[in-house]
Parts: C-alpha cells; structure tokens; sequence
C-alpha cells in the first residue's frame, strides 16, 4: 500500500520529515508547495514531487491522502481545517498557532473529521524518553528543573513576537511538552521576560532574549522553566525531575537520560532518529486506521500551547495566571 503525501512549506523542518518519508516505503511524496519557489523546486528534485500553484491545491483528496503543513505558525490559515473536511489525513508542525481560541476550533473540526491526526513532538519518541515515562509511572516529582539555552533563529519573521510567539512559544516549547508528557498537567504558570541584550542589538525585533518561567502542576509538583535564545557560547537542553528517592535527568534535548535511585545510576544514550520515529508511526497509524501509534495528537499539543501562550500573558499581564 502506498500513501500519497502532500507538503506545504518545504523549508528546513521539512527537509528532516522528507529525509524520513524517503526511508519509508508505503509513503510517497507526490505534491509540494511553498511561498518560495526555490525551495519548492528543491523538493520536487529531491522527491520527484509535483510543484502545486498554491497550498490549497496541495489539499486535493483526489491526489493526496496525507498531508505535512510546515509553515511557519503565523501562516496556517484554514489550512487544518480545510484538510480535515476533506478527508485528508494531517500531520502539523508545532507549535500549532498563536491564539488558542482558533486553534480549538481548529481540533475540533480535526476530531470531527475523523482524520488521523499527528503534530512535531518528535522528542516523545525517543527511546530515552519512553525509558523515563515508564519509569516514572508511579513515581511523582515533588521538583522539575527545565531550561535551554542557544542561538535564534535567522528568519526574520522568528524575531517578532506576534509571528512566532518568541522562543518559548516556538522552540521551548519542546521542554514544556516534555514535562507534560512526563509528569501530567500544568496548573499554575507564572513568567517574566526580558530584552537587555535585544535591545542593544537588535531593536526592530519584539520578542524577548530571555525567560523565567515558575509553575505549578496538578498534583502538587512545582518547578522552573529558564530559557535564553541568545547564548552563543553554551547551548543546553535540559530537563530535571526530583523525587524523594529518585532522579531522573533527560539532557541534550532528551537524547541521554540518566536515572539514579538506590538501585542504580545509568546513563544511556538515544539509539532512535526521532523524525523517522515520528513519520513512521504516523504513516502506521493511517494504514492501521487508527490513532493509537501516534504520540502527540492535535489534542495534546493544543494544551502545550496553553502553557505556553499563557506564559506570554501572564508577563504582560504581571500575574500568574491558572491553566
């Protein structure tokens, strides 16, 4: 069997999820748009892709029976919606937008359609962090310690905060996801951001160079998010979980995993390509007709944006706010 998949947005994130399709043999990549030509015609080299005039022609049930919408979060449109109204399964890039309102209204049509359904948490499906949800079941944090630290972006459109949402919405968003995959539900958020740097260097950017988020979850854990997209001289990815007898450490993006506890002090690394992991199981998920290899529903990532976004607020707004 052989699934014709579609892409709109051809761009850097992109090329990882092609580079895996191309490893896949039931996938095939027929049709591709991006608003640059350049990369449009790149991708149709390196697939044997037809170049469409537009992302709505992309959506073409009759051609496509899976989609991949890479655009950047500011331009998506009705482009989730128009796919799931036309039977077209949907893998979405995160984070999925930057208003939550349409983003529900968004998975509710998803949900509605009965599409499969799949979004870019590609970390949930590395073996480490499979290792340490099983290990935590059961087991409760009373502390997490999350942070990254690295450079920007270098598109322009990255370096305003009603575009991209600032690195948090964006890019840490992979640390908040990985909380709550791994420990449950946020309850309380409270950030404050800055721009000391930005503005000295950069002042016809909005968004901020650094972060300082607190939080507090449902079962009672609390923790600290800390996040810098301007370190050009370290580079880190962390996220740390203290029980009362156990520690669990996910660093460098989640691809190493330590677990200490009275029994053990290991340190293993990631055997798995993560984009390949996360192509493979939504490409399963189709053939097999159901959800269930899908790590990271529409669902799931609408309420890691939440956090997200609610953070953006709760600065702006000086308070912590409740999730």
């Amino acid at each position: 069997m052989s699934l014709r998949i579609g892409f709109i947005g051809v761009g850097g994130i992109a090329s990882l999820h092609i580079e895996s399709l191309k490893r896949i043999d039931e996938a095939e990549i027929v049709s591709v748009y991006d608003v640059s030509p350049e990369n449009a015609a790149n991708a149709a080299e390196r697939t044997g892709a037809q170049v469409m005039d537009s992302a709505e022609d992309v959506l073409d049930p009759g051609r496509i029976d899976a989609v991949y919408i890479c655009t950047p979060q500011f331009a998506r449109g009705n482009l989730e919606e128009l796919a799931a109204k036309r039977g077209i399964h949907l893998f979405v890039e995160k984070p999925l937008g930057l208003n939550v309102e349409e983003v529900l209204q968004k998975e509710k049509a998803i949900l509605e359609s009965g599409i499969i359904h799949s979004v870019g948490y590609c970390l949930r499906y590395l073996d480490t962090v499979q290792q340490a949800k099983a290990y935590l079941n059961g087991r409760q944090a009373h502390l997490i310690q999350a942070y990254r630290f690295g450079g920007s972006h270098p598109a322009r459109w990255w370096h305003q905060l009603d575009m991209s949402g600032g690195h948090l919405v964006d890019a840490v968003t992979h640390q908040v996801d990985m909380i709550r995959y791994l420990a449950g539900e946020f309850q309380e958020i409270e950030a404050k951001f800055g721009r000391v740097s930005f503005d000295r260097q950069q002042a016809q950017g909005t968004i901020y160079d650094a972060g300082a988020i607190t939080f507090s979850m449902e079962g009672g854990t609390i923790g600290s998010i800390t996040e810098s997209c301007l370190s050009v001289h370290h580079s880190s990815s962390d996220v740390k979980l203290f029980g009362p007898d156990f520690f669990v450490h996910l660093s460098n993006n989640g691809f190493t995993l330590t677990i200490v506890d009275e029994n053990q002090n290991e340190t293993v690394t990631s055997a798995v390509e993560p984009y390949f992991e996360q192509s493979k199981a939504f490409i399963d998920a189709i053939i097999r007709h159901t959800q269930e290899p899908v790590l990271s529903s529409y669902s799931d990532a609408a309420r890691t944006l939440a956090v997200t976004l609610a953070a953006n607020r709760s600065s702006v707004e000086h308070t912590a706010l409740q999730l």
